[in-house]
């Protein structure tokens, strides 16, 4: 069977329930190994938060650990492609509340923003603690509409971030200069990633940091 990377919690709980109660704890028994494979280097220099974060998953249920261990799993692959030099060490901090959040998430594209946010963490250790807030509290739609605003000709993003998370989305932009304010724009605007300026909804720094920080670290900016 070939691995499907879009696997999602519901993914999961339909595999649990269509193989062998004993395939099933072969897959989660080797998601278990991999993660704490993976999380070794942390735990190692970072003993209390290290074993918190062992704690954490080990807390999780099965379909729960089998998201998380995929996640971290594709995250390190990202993060072991991109060519940028590490600065700092990655905070344990992030990957306990990562794992969090993107164990129990259903939908992939969030997923997948998911999984960067935790690479670029993995990289060089830039994640702001902010940007984990703010991933928890958008949606799919939240994304697409806050790329959408990103991408007006005057303030164009890397194509870097543009094509990957475009790509993620699936997404075509289309902004009539007529489109209405709504509880979405206002939404991201509370969340300071968005302002108008001119009667424009414009991409704010934070809202530019937010996307590089959820944008694939192995693909280099244009």
């Amino acid at each position: 069977m070939s691995e499907d990377r879009s696997l999602d919690i519901v993914g999961v709980g339909k595999l649990a329930e269509a193989v062998p109660d004993q395939v099933w704890t072969s897959v989660v028994d080797t998601a278990c190994i991999t993660f704490k494979q993976l999380i070794s280097p942390l735990t190692a220099i970072t003993s209390g938060t290290g074993r918190l974060i062992e704690a954490k998953f080990d807390r999780l249920v099965d379909a729960e650990k089998v998201i998380a261990s995929q996640t971290i799993s594709r995250a390190n692959e990202k993060a072991s492609r991109s060519s940028r030099k590490r600065k700092n060490e990655p905070k344990p901090s992030i990957i306990l509340k990562v794992i969090e959040n993107s164990s129990t998430e259903v939908d992939t594209t969030l997923r997948e923003l998911w999984t960067n946010l935790v690479a670029n963490e993995l990289v060089d250790g830039s994640v702001h603690p902010e940007f984990v807030r703010i991933l928890s509290r958008l949606s799919a739609v939240d994304a697409q509409r806050l790329i959408e605003i990103a991408q007006e000709p005057e303030q164009k993003l890397p194509i870097k971030i543009a094509l990957e998370i475009l790509n993620l989305l699936n997404a075509k932009i289309f902004l009539p200069e007529d489109k209405p304010t709504t509880f979405i724009d206002i939404h991201l605007s509370t969340l300071n990633l968005i302002k108008k300026s001119d009667g424009i909804w414009k991409v704010t720094i934070t809202g530019r940091a937010f996307l590089e920080a959820v944008s694939d670290p192995s693909i280099e900016a244009a």
